[in-house]
């Protein structure tokens, strides 16, 4: 049960009815001016529902039934008896737990006091809010959210009630009406410029999944990463863009780079995959980097192959190392940008991050014939890992595409934001 939903116990004082009302006799007679008289009871009738009463106070429920059940034999009740009497049950059908009797007495209750003033409005939303505890606590979540649904349409307004008619739909499976309602609160939130509880985010991403929906689950996730940008839901959010039917592959490396970025490299495959990808591209300095990464979270180093693995990794670095002088020369004399800029990319990674950054930037300037929004989107990224955050913001915003690409640039300016 949720901290946020009023525990049952404190609202079986609200269910309880005044020892005032049980304690009527005949007024006197009206003189004319006076009001109309309250409804009164008979002594046969009271006597055993204040004794029941009495009874429930000391949660003596067993005996104050029976009390009940004899006021309910007694013949010839008036309407305001049979409301009485159904008010005192009521409270001891919650406090037995008993809730398909809580609601067939409320439901009595109810029809009873239709064309009645006998039950106020506030009275009555506290009675629907705890029966709708009631069925909640007895797992019957259809009811409960009837029951909460019928409190709010009554005037209620308790955040609590709010709370728990949502809960109570997504745990009876029906999660489309869940869903809307969470859609609701959140942008009651959003537009009052208050952040959504991540608990609401939360539950509104499992709904979605559960409905098939991918891309308002995805929609969530990305709220998530907004709002709450833990490590989970960052994984959770580049799983998805895993998950892309349309993923580029010439993206996937920059998946990558997002993941490692956002720290959400978990398992060893991560970190080997990655490391397969970058070295394939040429990008050995990233790919050691990667490495070692693995190597500090206990996910690489230790086998003779991962070993191995490294020791070519730098021998690769090496040999970019003597080359690149002569590589950038040449590169710098194409009249198409892309060598220039790897060389420039491999060197932000080697450390030498303003002379890396100088050489794509010429790259850029010099123009690519084959994606160059991709070569953009690396630009704003070598700027992030350079330290200069500004200048990345600025290049991202300069990006757009298909293919996943769009998502990349967005998922990189939420991780690059500052505090």
């Amino acid at each position: 049960m949720t901290k946020r939903i009023v525990r049952l116990s404190a609202l079986l004082a609200c269910t309880l009815i005044t020892p005032a009302l049980l304690a009527q006799t005949a007024p006197p007679p009206a003189t004319p001016a006076s009001a109309p008289a309250l409804p009164t009871l008979r002594a046969e009738v009271r006597t055993p529902l204040l004794e029941a009463q009495a009874l429930i106070v000391e949660k003596k429920y067993a005996p104050a039934k029976l009390k009940t059940q004899e006021a309910s034999a007694i013949a010839n009740k008036t309407p305001y008896e049979d409301y009485i009497t159904a008010r005192v049950a009521l409270s001891i059908a919650n406090g037995e737990d008993d809730a398909p009797a809580a609601a067939q007495f409320l439901e009595r209750i109810l029809q009873l006091t239709a064309n009645e003033t006998w039950l106020k409005p506030d009275d009555a939303q506290h009675l629907m809010h705890a029966v709708g505890i009631n069925q909640y606590r007895s797992k019957d979540y259809a009811q409960a959210a009837i029951w909460f649904e019928r409190n709010l349409k009554a005037g209620g307004a308790d955040e609590a009630v709010k709370d728990a008619r949502i809960r109570s739909y997504l745990l009876s499976g029906n999660l489309q009406r869940g869903s809307e309602l969470l859609n609701d609160e959140i942008s009651l939130n959003e537009k009052a410029g208050k952040t959504p509880a991540q608990a609401y985010l939360e539950m509104l991403a499992q709904a979605r999944n559960g409905l098939k929906d991918t891309a308002g689950s995805t929609r969530t996730l990305e709220m998530l990463v907004q709002y709450y940008p833990s490590k989970d839901h960052w994984r959770s959010l580049i799983n998805r863009m895993w998950g892309r039917a349309d993923l580029a592959p010439q993206l996937q490396l920059d998946v990558f780079r997002l993941a490692f970025h956002t720290g959400t490299l978990e398992e060893t495959t991560d970190y080997t995959e990655y490391i397969d990808f970058a070295q394939k591209a040429g990008f050995s300095a990233e790919a050691l980097r990667v490495f070692d990464q693995g190597v500090t979270a206990g996910q690489m180093g230790t086998t003779d192959a991962q070993k191995k693995l490294r020791i070519k990794l730098t021998q690769e670095i090496d040999q970019d190392r003597k080359t690149m002088a002569a590589d950038t020369v040449a590169a710098l004399k194409k009249p198409d940008g892309l060598a220039l800029f790897n060389i420039g990319f491999n060197m932000v990674s080697m450390q030498q991050v303003d002379k890396g950054l100088e050489l794509m930037e010429k790259a850029i300037a010099k123009g690519m014939a084959k994606r160059p929004s991709d070569a953009r989107l690396r630009m704003a990224v070598a700027y992030a890992q350079g330290g200069q955050t500004d200048k990345a913001l600025q290049t991202f915003a300069t990006v757009s595409g298909p293919e996943g690409l769009d998502e990349l640039v967005r998922y990189w300016k939420w991780a690059v934001r500052k505090p």
